[in-house]
């Protein structure tokens, strides 16, 4: 179909029917129900283009595929007489048709008599017939005879086995009241009205995708083009890619597609020249306009503006939007469009400018990014970049960051040059990608910033950008240019205070890497640097060394540091900061199993900071609150989190890393197979790596090894977790990938795990790797056959688990400790599929071993005594043995017989039942 629009005359093509698939059903659902007998009046309600003729050209299609009976018409405008539709439709299907509109009448007695006479004859001429469909086109240009018999018929539809369809252009009768109170009178009568939406975005962009030849030029950016002037509407879409395809093949530029082109320019021409010379000045301010600033471009007074608008309005071009008091708009997007290019191209330049002039002394701040678009269409390249910048920095002033990103992207493209302007442009946008989370374009415009200061001596500002490029480098996992960065910012630096931010940065890195010597040198070199430290940079300086002291076991005093860090940051008064403060110190408390804590503190950093205005930081911090809930079980919450925390498109390391961790889990936890590609999950794995970051390395591995061992990947598991255990240097984050390796089949990776845990766990502070340890070393005696001291170590970390609030290991740690009741009722409550389901697997293998029907002797004697009543504790002074033990065979009984209550024990007690 495509194959010559660049050598020769373009084919028309047609928009395939797109988004209307559920409208469709419901049609022939009503052919469905005329074929049972049953009848229907529907009107097909919505907007000139928007498809409702095509919608009834595909049902048409489908009915005459069913061997339907079709009766079709249409009515035209100002040329429609009495009943000239219906006429054509009876006669279409070989109905006699008794409308008569030449009999006279002595009375308006005799004549609503005769008229009522007509009607019931038409209706029994339809009811008489086989099944049929009435298909009726434009029917808001229908005459009032059709309309009141369409009333009449739609009161009788249980008479007739028929299906009448009409279609109704709304906007027509906007203006035309008589003919809207009688449609509406139809639709009182019992007739049903489907509205005809315009198509959403991504069904326009199937639609006009499927038009567009696949190898043409410039395609996505025309496919945009005709959406945006489309407006949903497939008809007018369908116009637009054949008049561009036209246009291609011609070499010829056409603004809009003649069809549509020639009825508004009719409408256009129907206006007093001085009423079209303020309407085409009007389409230069935009699709929307304030009649206010119409008066002042056009130079016009208000009440010929008025009067202007109001003739427009009548005539369809405009309308009043109600968004804002007084406040117009083109009727269609594609409207304004054309009425823009009947200017020449010089007036629309001049416009633009006067515009622009006058908007930028009048509007308020929210609307210079308007501003710079007029100055870009008057071909003011330097004064559009300055209202650009200055879009910028007011989106970015309300933390409109995604705004303020184009703003100042808008204005660098204009200054392409090597200038003082070009170099802060490039820091501001930087930061604007980086707050966004798009840490690689924040790296390339940062370098550019860097050099600029450098260039022009300004050593201090380089330097203080270098490290700030150090650090978004270390956040795409690029730690080799990061501290080349650093070194540079050093060489810039000298001994500026500048200096004391580089060192602390270049601790942090050390100490994110596990190299805790080299972090505690640096935190040194920056206490011994020359001047005082500013409040941010004593807030980065207690962070550090919070996260320091952390990983070499000294977390009180971590905690002190992270608390005096959010000090500073409330004493910066910014929201971002102390987000960022917040967010790393519940990070800490959630992975040394302060839980409660934790939340409370994600929930600040959260609502101090949303996603959606504060970027990568918010976040962090709604991602890190996802996590907090996955652990402490509430499972639909964190699902709700992590959706909250967006950052999907993310290029930092970190974030994508916790993403996917944290869906990765939760697949696991759902017992639902991997849907990620291979490739995708070796580029996230090789990432984390390269890193060297314990944080990312541990928590991918983890949860990434875990659903490979689910999916039957076992090999592959064991070689991510031997890669992982090589490069981190800590417990951070790292639990679930340390607990696998308790089944490792090596015994030096069993051994350098359990040093991990034992490293943490001497830290009282450190709640999680306490119990971790104990689970970790209940794992490594079950292992090795030491089934008591497996039990207790696996109870005693249960118990732990407990303590901190982590549900789901709280219960593998009873089901290693023999007690599968408990744990089944952890897993159940909490939603864990898999492993309930890995439960009941192996209890069912377990009753099949032990023989459903039977009890043993102690387990008889145990039984006995508590259908009589007596406690575990009393059963156990009364048999000699541990409560405990006594728990463990209620427990077996329980779960071998399904028993949901101890009274449900004395069934078992018949003779047959025991060994």
């Amino acid at each position: 179909m495509h194959r010559d629009v660049y050598g020769g005359a373009a084919p028309r093509v047609r928009s395939p029917l797109i988004g209307r698939e559920a409208l469709l059903a419901e049609l022939q659902g009503l052919h469905a129900k005329a074929q049972s007998g049953g009848g229907s009046v529907t009107l097909l309600w919505g907007e000139a283009g928007v498809g409702k003729t095509r919608l009834l050209d595909e049902f048409t299609a489908w009915a005459n595929a069913q061997g339907a009976r079709l009766g079709t018409a249409a009515c035209f405008e100002s040329l429609c007489p009495p009943f000239a539709p219906l006429r054509e439709a009876f006669a279409a299907l070989s109905l006699p048709a008794p409308f008569s509109t030449e009999r006279s009448a002595d009375s308006p007695a005799r004549a609503q008599a005769l008229r009522y006479a007509d009607f019931v004859a038409a209706v029994s001429s339809l009811a008489s017939a086989s099944p049929c469909v009435l298909l009726l086109d434009d029917l808001h240009w229908a005459d009032f005879a059709t309309l009141e018999f369409l009333a009449f018929f739609a009161s009788r539809l249980s008479e007739t086995p028929v299906a009448a369809i009409a279609t109704v252009r709304s906007d027509d009768l906007e203006r035309d009241h008589a003919r809207f109170v009688a449609l509406e009178r139809i639709l009182r009568a019992g007739a049903l009205r489907l509205d005809v939406a315009p198509l959403q975005e991504p069904d326009m962009r199937r639609l006009v995708s499927s038009l567009w030849p696949p190898d043409a030029p410039n395609r996505d950016r025309e496919i945009t083009r005709i959406c945006s002037l489309a407006e949903g509407k497939p008809y007018f879409a369908e116009e637009l890619v054949n008049s561009a395809l036209s246009a291609a093949s011609t070499a010829r530029f056409e603004p809009a597609p003649l069809s549509i082109r020639a009825g508004v320019l009719a409408r256009l021409e129907r206006l007093a020249p001085q009423e079209r010379g303020i309407l085409l000045q009007a389409s230069v301010i935009g699709r929307n306009f304030d009649p206010a600033v119409l008066e002042s471009l056009a130079r016009a007074a208000p009440e010929h503006v008025v009067a202007t608008l109001a003739r427009a309005r009548d005539l369809q071009l405009v309308r009043e939007t109600g968004e804002a008091r007084n406040a117009f708009a083109f009727r269609h997007a594609i409207t304004r469009e054309i009425l823009y290019r009947e200017l020449l191209e010089g007036q629309r330049r001049q416009l633009h400018a006067d515009l622009a002039a006058l908007l930028g002394e009048s509007q308020p701040a929210a609307d210079a990014a308007n501003v710079a678009h007029h100055w870009d269409a008057a071909g003011e390249p330097l004064r559009a970049a300055a209202a650009y910048e200055l879009a910028g920095d007011r989106a970015a002033a309300r933390n409109a960051h995604r705004d303020a990103e184009a703003g100042y992207r808008a204005a660098l493209q204009r200054r392409d040059d090597a200038s003082q302007t070009s170099t802060l442009l490039c820091e501001k946008l930087s930061r604007a990608h980086s707050i966004n989370g798009n840490v690689e374009d924040a790296i390339v415009y940062l370098a550019r910033a860097v050099d600029g200061y450098a260039a022009a001596g300004e050593t201090e500002v380089a330097a203080r950008l270098a490290i700030r490029l150090a650090r978004r480098q270390f956040e795409a996992a690029r730690s080799g240019d990061a501290f080349a960065s650093a070194d540079r910012s050093l060489q810039l630096a000298g001994d500026r205070p500048v200096a004391y931010e580089t060192h602390v940065t270049l601790a942090h890195f050390f100490a994110l890497q596990g190299k805790t010597q080299e972090a505690g040198d640096r935190l040194r070199l920056a206490e011994r640097t020359s001047g005082e430290p500013s409040t941010l940079r004593r807030c980065d300086f207690h962070m550090v060394r919070a996260a320091l002291r952390a990983s070499t076991g000294r977390l009180a005093g971590a905690f002190e540091d992270y608390e005096a860090a959010i000090g500073f940051a409330r004493e910066i008064g910014e929201p971002e900061q102390v987000t960022w403060a917040l967010g790393n110190y519940a990070s800490r408390e959630l992975a040394t199993g302060h839980t409660q804590r934790a939340l409370e503190r994600y929930r600040e950093a959260v609502a101090n900071a949303p996603a959606d205005e504060f970027g990568k930081v918010g976040a962090l911090a709604q991602e890190g609150l996802a996590s907090a809930l996955m652990l402490s079980g509430d499972l639909a919450a964190a699902r709700a989190a992590h959706a909250a925390a967006g950052g999907a498109g993310s290029t930092m390391v970190l974030m994508r890393s916790a993403r996917l961790a944290f869906a990765l889990r939760l697949l696991y936890l759902d017992d639902e197979a991997l849907p990620f590609d291979d490739a995708s999950l070796a580029h996230a794995m090789e990432l984390a790596l390269r890193s060297g970051e314990t944080q990312n390395i541990g928590l991918l591995a983890g949860s990434l090894a875990a659903c490979y061992d689910a999916a039957g990947r076992g090999d592959e598991a064991q070689q991510l977790r031997t890669r992982a255990l090589e490069a981190i240097a800590s417990t951070d984050l790292s639990f679930w990938l340390l607990d696998q390796l308790a089944g490792s089949p090596r015994d030096d990776e069993r051994a350098r795990a359990r040093l991990h845990l034992a490293a943490a766990a001497r830290d009282e502070a450190n709640l999680a790797a306490r119990a971790h340890f104990a689970l970790f070393d209940a794992r490594i005696a079950a292992r090795g056959r030491r089934i008591a001291a497996s039990k207790a170590l696996a109870v005693e970390a249960a118990d732990r688990f407990a303590a901190i609030g982590w549900p789901w290991e709280r219960a593998a740690a009873l089901e290693l400790a023999g007690r599968p009741a408990q744990a089944r009722e952890i897993y159940e409550a909490y939603g864990y599929r898999r492993q309930l389901r890995q439960l009941d697997e192996a209890r069912r293998r377990a009753r099949h071993r032990a023989g459903r029907d039977r009890l043993t002797p102690r387990e008889r004697e145990v039984v006995e005594l508590a259908a009589a009543g007596l406690s575990n504790r009393e059963i156990g002074a009364r048999l000699f043995i541990g409560e405990r033990t006594v728990e463990t065979h209620v427990a077996a009984v329980f779960d071998r017989f399904d028993l949901t209550s101890r009274r449900q024990l004395a069934t078992l007690l018949s003779p047959s039942e025991t060994e």
